[in-house]
């Protein structure tokens, strides 16, 4: 990866992106990428990314970005007028592009931001050449598969009210309705000099209507991979290599010119948001320590002399520094308006970190992430991480758990940590010495699991009752103890393993009444916290316990609530 991030657009509401430069700072075109909305931005971003290293590489600068309220451009999914602010994303995006280059402009869009493209388009946002990657037949379409998502998936049904929830995001009744207007059916090509659409040939056959796709203009090509690009969770994804490239050769082919000189000067922080007293909240991206971790730093309002602590999220196996549903996003400024420093952060490998170049891709728990722990905190001025709260879910739960038994942080959040899964050291035959919050099932028990799971589960929490060391909750007090305060929450699903014994009963209620761990339990079985009621119940517990322990005490009767722009 060879980019730079970015923010640019309308200074009351920044978006965010990365430009990729190609070598020599001269360039014969720039390329737009529009990428998917909701859950599919999460699998599609490999790709994404591939791509525009592939077209950089070529000779064609490329900005790839998030529309508003999504990603980290400012914004809420919350606010009014989605659909029309992201068309506004996809105008804005493209008048930057033509500012850094005066070489043809390309779009290449993907699934719903290929729909939105169209519309962009016809409404006048002025585009030279069009790629449409596996587009949607329509915005009715796109929401009417969220929905079986959801309910294959995780069992969860919709709210009711108009609204369309799927797996992670929920788009409101209004957003509902601009969406289902959108067809690829009546897209209009002839704005646009040359366009290629690069259909999905498994499933999901889309047809044209009308004249447009009759078009000269108009190349219709079928791609393979999307599936397992797309429609499988984030770390079981496949990069669809050969579409990645049939799409790159196309666009190379399209762009024709001379190389000119790209004016291009990367903006590394902005305004996101306000708290209620109109003071602003402003973010910065940088690369943090030897291995360059990508971050977001969340920065509170000028408060007090006094350092605030930091609020580190961190990345959860194949999801980015974002976290599920853009949750850290929205906690990251909400904290902030409250006093509080914040940190997102992409763990090697994962999302914009590529500090080690043989490193696998996507893994969840990888041993080269305990040493990112200690590069981060001293990257932060903190080594021993002492004014730092750590939160993660799922893998990222368990490196916070990791990090407090190795570091001293104020303080530690593990949602769904999963302390007893496989690690990458399984595959190598022997765990990692320096790992000490991991505690597997033992072997035969996992053998046995393969066949009679619930027999070997069963074994297992009636072996913990005695070997009080081999039982999960054993790492999570042991951080308890050292006096860092620790809160853990677990779905029904995820809490099997942490079945207490007496022993760990008495532990609990003896570190809860000094007020070092709080053990909360959700309903349900979602571990990724992907369904609106997994995140109801979650992530207000997080919030009451961060801010009640560590936010910036706001002056009397001045409440402190963000407030998107």
């Amino acid at each position: 990866m060879t980019s730079t991030p970015t923010w640019f657009g309308p200074a009351e509401r920044p978006l965010f992106g990365f430009f990729h430069l190609p070598g020599g700072g001269q360039a014969r075109g720039v390329v737009v990428v529009c990428g998917p909305l909701g859950r599919e931005w999460s699998n599609a971003l490999p790709a994404v990314q591939s791509l525009a290293d592939q077209l950089a590489d070529a000779g064609l600068a490329v900005l790839r970005f998030s529309y508003a309220g999504t990603g980290d451009s400012a914004g809420s999914l919350d606010d009014t007028d989605r659909v029309t602010d992201w068309l506004a994303s996809i105008d804005a995006a493209v008048s930057f592009a033509r500012s850094t280059c005066s070489g043809p402009l390309t779009v290449v869009a993907m699934r719903m931001g290929a729909l939105l493209a169209l519309e962009a388009i016809d409404r006048g946002t002025a585009v030279d050449h069009l790629v449409l990657w596996d587009p949607c037949a329509s915005g009715r379409e796109y929401l009417r598969i969220e929905r079986a998502l959801l309910a294959t998936g995780y069992g969860a049904s919709q709210v009711g009210d108009g609204s369309v929830t799927g797996p992670a995001f929920t788009f409101s009744s209004e957003t509902v309705e601009a969406l289902s207007g959108l067809k690829l059916a009546t897209g209009d090509f002839s704005k646009v000099d040359r366009t290629l659409v690069a259909m999905r040939s498994e499933g999901r056959s889309v047809s044209m209507d009308g004249d447009s796709s009759s078009s000269a203009s108009v190349e219709w090509i079928e791609v393979e991979g999307q599936p397992d690009l797309l429609d499988v969770p984030p770390q079981l994804i496949t990069l669809p290599t050969t579409t990645i490239k049939a799409v790159a050769d196309w666009v190379c082919r399209a762009v024709e010119g001379r190389d000119t000189p790209v004016r291009f000067e990367p903006v590394a922080s902005a305004e996101v948001a306000r708290d209620r007293q109109g003071r602003a909240i402003v973010e910065r991206a940088e690369w943090l320590g030897p291995n360059s971790l990508f971050a977001v730093v969340t920065e509170p309002p000028a408060i007090g002399a006094a350092e605030p602590p930091t609020v580190v999220f961190l990345s959860a196996g194949a999801l980015d520094h974002i976290g599920a549903g853009r949750m850290w996003v929205e906690l990251a400024r909400r904290f902030a308006a409250e006093g509080l420093r914040c940190v997102r952060v992409d763990i090697d490998g994962v999302g914009e970190s590529f500090g080690r170049p043989d490193l696998p891709r996507r893994v969840p728990k990888p041993p080269e992430a305990m040493d990112d722990l200690d590069d981060l905190a001293a990257a932060l001025g903190d080594p021993d991480g002492r004014n730092l709260i750590l939160v993660g879910l799922s893998s990222g739960g368990y490196h916070a758990i990791e990090a407090g038994l190795r570091l001293h942080p104020l303080g530690v959040c593990a949602v769904n940590p999963g302390l007893t899964g496989w690690i990458p050291d399984m595959d190598l035959g022997e765990v990692d010495r320096r790992r000490r919050a991991y505690r597997p099932m033992p072997s035969t028990l996992r053998t046995l699991a393969v066949k009679h799971s619930r027999v070997a589960t069963w074994s297992w929490q009636a072996l913990c009752q005695v070997w009080v060391k081999g039982s999960p909750i054993h790492p999570v007090a042991g951080v308890s103890k050292r006096g860092i305060p620790v809160l853990m929450i677990v779905s029904e699903m995820d809490m099997h393993e942490f079945e207490p014994s007496a022993y760990w009963w008495l532990v609990r209620y003896w570190l809860r009444w000094r007020s070092l761990l709080d053990i909360e339990v959700v309903p349900g079985n979602d571990h990724s916290l992907y369904t609106v009621d997994g995140r109801a119940d979650a992530y207000p517990i997080l919030t009451r316990w961060i801010e009640s322990r560590f936010a910036h005490p706001a002056p009397v009767g001045t409440p402190v609530v963000t407030s998107q722009l």
